[in-house]
């Protein structure tokens, strides 16, 4: 079962930004992010009757979970099989025979609600923490759409316009800004290194499993968003606003099985710096620790 002392990479939280002043190691991502906040360190929110004052805080929140799962059912946050089915829906990994050496493999993916920090009982006093409480937001099984490419291009048909050579050379760009530690956000339709996020369905391409298993688990983020489940920050700190078309760089992921992995990395960037000795032998189950950018105004309120 999910241990969030043990479990969870805590340096991921870091850097965080007290009114304009950076605390802990910081990266190219990171540095973007935290200019948003360090601007205008000051703020002011209103909610209903209520004025508060303070600064701006911002960190990174582990707020979800995902697993990406061959078993169909295998709920790893919760130590169990809640959904036997009997050999069907199954994961697999099969090759192409086009002369590119290339795999396909096909997984469930298990979204959960998991706010760490209010399981914990910490930061409770910061009034943009997500308050919600741990909950599975989503398992694939349930979603015919995840089955087959073909039946998630009737229900999202925006996903045509970007099967075309065109948006793919686009993501090279993609994966070249990857893997030098940023995001390029206008590109939603791309996932770096890890492949691209439609069609939105199980099947994806790959020549590294741990890098696969993070392409899924991005998928899903992005089909959560699509879902109308997906929320950020404001640039403000004062409100959360919803994602139909996912921000990439207020994301990072951190693999906790079937390894712990050493650090979060950013949408899309290159298994080869950073997924080697994450597959451990005859282990195909995988779940990730989603980290979020949180913008927060952190004051004092006023009637």
């Amino acid at each position: 079962m999910f241990n969030p002392i043990t479990k969870v990479r805590w340096n991921c939280i870091f850097p965080i930004t007290i009114g304009g002043v950076r605390v802990g190691s910081t990266d190219k991502l990171s540095r973007e992010l935290d200019a948003q906040s360090s601007s205008k360190p000051l703020c002011a929110c209103r909610k209903g009757a209520t004025f508060w004052f303070g600064v701006k805080v911002s960190f990174w929140s582990p707020n979800r979970m995902i697993d990406v799962v061959t078993e169909p059912g295998c709920m790893m946050a919760l130590g169990a099989d809640l959904m036997p089915t009997h050999g069907r829906l199954q994961g697999s990994q099969s090759s192409i025979s086009d002369g590119t050496n290339t795999r396909k493999m096909f997984a469930q993916m298990h979204y959960y609600i998991s706010p760490v920090w209010k399981m914990l009982d910490m930061f409770t006093d910061l009034p943009c923490l997500n308050d919600d409480g741990f909950d599975v937001a989503m398992i694939t099984e349930v979603l015919p759409t995840w089955q087959s490419g073909t039946l998630g291009a009737i229900i999202q048909p925006e996903g045509i316009l970007f099967g075309n050579p065109a948006a793919g050379l686009a993501c090279m760009a993609d994966s070249a800004a990857a893997a030098a530690g940023k995001v390029i956000d206008p590109l939603f339709w791309c996932m770096g290194s890890w492949g691209a996020t439609y069609p939105v369905a199980g099947d994806i391409h790959f020549d590294d499993s741990v890098e696969a298993w993070a392409g899924l688990a991005a998928r899903g983020t992005f089909m959560m968003g699509r879902l109308g489940a997906l929320t950020i920050s404001s640039a403000d700190g004062c409100s959360f606003i919803p994602q139909p078309i996912w921000t990439k760089s207020r994301y990072k992921y951190q693999l906790m099985e079937p390894v712990k992995g050493g650090s979060c990395v950013n949408v899309g960037r290159p298994g080869a710096l950073w997924s080697s000795a994450k597959h451990a032998p005859g282990q195909d189950n995988a779940q990730f620790m989603l980290f979020e950018k949180v913008i927060c105004c952190a004051g004092v309120s006023t009637p």
